[in-house]
């Protein structure tokens, strides 16, 4: 009796441990800037509050590959970030029978350029970008479309405001109004393609959108 006994307890925990074993999932994507070239170090960070541990962190290697294993089944926000370069958030759905790769693009910290730019659109342009990092984005967004108008030829503008547009999107858990930020990114990244500076990333910035767009289910 005591063998049977120890017999159906081991039958009882494995069975319990095999469906906690099968929701964990594995990430994987690459990091790269509007070139094409990859970011060897960035960070990739993935946050699910609902999870244990609510956060995995994954470093980019020299090929700009990253991965992560052990995660919860489920929504998930990714941010990827490096220094001089504006981080990307997308939430993402975390799968046991595959995860989708997810491909960041990162673009360069478009902060006031010294000596190119009045003292005032510096000002401007500086109060705009400390509420992006803050996380306000809506009024980040106000500031920036403000200084574009504004300012009809600092066409550099555009890729900014198309990254906070992004940025916003990536955090919108409604499906139409994720793709109408998307949208609004691609319409502020169109606006830049005329600039010989900008006209590059601009169309790199654009595909990298509409791939995003594509995504969302």
């Amino acid at each position: 009796m005591r063998r049977a006994w120890i017999a159906l307890v081991t039958v009882t925990v494995v069975s319990l441990a095999v469906p906690a074993f099968a929701q964990t999932a594995r990430a994987t994507g690459t990091v790269k800037d509007t070139s094409g070239k990859a970011m060897k170090g960035a960070i990739v960070r993935a946050i699910n509050k609902e999870a244990y541990p609510s956060q995995i962190t994954s470093t980019t290697d020299d090929k700009g590959r990253w991965a992560m294993i052990g995660l919860r089944t489920g929504t998930w926000t990714f941010i990827a970030e490096a220094p001089g370069f504006t981080s990307q958030e997308a939430q993402w759905p975390v799968r046991v029978a595959g995860t989708q790769p997810m491909h960041f693009v990162l673009a360069r910290d478009l902060g006031p350029i010294p000596g190119a730019l009045t003292k005032n659109i510096q000002q401007q342009l500086a109060a705009a970008n400390a509420l992006r990092d803050k996380g306000q984005l809506d009024q980040a967004l106000a500031a920036y479309e403000q200084i574009r108008e504004q300012n009809p030829k600092l066409t550099t503008v555009n890729l900014v405001l198309g990254s906070v547009y992004r940025r916003k999107a990536s955090l919108e858990s409604d499906p139409a109004a994720k793709r109408a930020l998307f949208e609004r990114a691609i319409a502020s990244y169109t606006m830049a393609l005329n600039d010989e500076a900008a006209g590059a990333r601009a169309r790199a910035e654009i595909e990298s959108t509409r791939t995003e767009a594509a995504a969302i289910q």
